[in-house]
This record gives C-alpha cells, structure tokens and sequence, in this order.
C-alpha cells in the first residue's frame, strides 16, 4: 500500500497535517453530532502494536438522547449509556466505590502485565469523569509507564 500524498493529509486551513491514523469519531449529520471528548495512544514494545482509545459523545439531533462510544484501534470498545452509568454509579457509591470499569477490559497477570480498562469515576452517586487506562509493556516484558486520557462526563444537552 502506498503512503497518501501529502496534500492528502492536510488540515483544511493553516493547522499541521492530521495523522491518518488517528482514530475519529463518525462524521457528524443532520441526525446525530458526534463529539470528541478524550483520547489516548500507546505502544506495547513487545509486540509494537500501536494502542489508540477514542472517547465520543454521540447526540441524537431527532430528540433520542446521547450516549458516549469508546472506539479502540486494536481492542472492542464500549457503550455507555447515560441510564445504566447513572444506575452503576449510585451502586459503586453504595459500596464505597470511587469508579466502576464498563466496556473493554484487559487485566494484567504473571505471564502478560497489560492492562487495558475503561474507568467511569463517581460523586455522591453521579457519574462525574471517564477515563481511558493503559499500561503496556517495555520491550523486555515489563510494565510500561501507565498512560491514561480523561474527561467530565457529559451533562445532559439542553432540551429543544
């Protein structure tokens, strides 16, 4: 496959050229708009697989609410859906819990140490941050450093 020519890769304007392997979220239409809320890339040096984790805000513009995606390069993602993160997050509050994990998770162990997990951190009950969680490995098998991307958990859009 033959790398894009460079005009391919510009940003419209006077911005650096946009990676073209950076994950996006989908195109925003006259249904729906899409946001991009945090995003994190790493390496694992062992096997030199490029990690990226997309956080998006998926808004209905037809008036059926909003979700947040979690689009990964290598790995599934997740769906969080307002509701069910409200209900998760009154339970971790209930047993004195300052997050949950949801969606896509990967944890360490003697034989692999990456971990991989999508963290939703919770207030008084509410969710209140979502954040993308990496460790992976150096090139001789050890924990690299860990790397993580964060942001608020989305308020609620105002009606119509």
């Amino acid at each position: 496959m033959s790398p894009l020519p460079l005009s391919a890769m510009q940003s419209p304007g006077l911005g650096p050229p946009e990676d073209p392997a950076r994950l996006r979220p989908p195109m925003s239409d006259r249904w729906t708009r899409y946001d991009t809320l945090a995003y994190l890339e790493a390496t694992d040096l062992v096997s030199g697989e490029a990690h990226a984790f997309l956080a998006y805000r998926e808004t209905s513009l037809m008036g059926a609410g909003w979700r947040v995606r979690v689009r990964s390069r290598l790995t599934a993602g997740g769906v969080f859906e307002p509701a069910a993160m409200a209900q998760q997050a009154q339970g971790a509050t209930a047993r004195g819990e300052h997050s949950f994990v949801w969606g896509y998770q990967r944890l360490p162990c003697a034989a692999d140490v990456r971990h991989i997990e999508f963290r939703v951190h919770v207030d008084a009950g509410r969710p209140v941050q979502l954040e993308l969680f990496a460790r992976l490995r150096q090139a001789d098998g050890r924990a690299a450093t860990a790397r993580s991307a964060s942001c608020d958990w989305p308020a609620d859009p105002p009606g119509p």
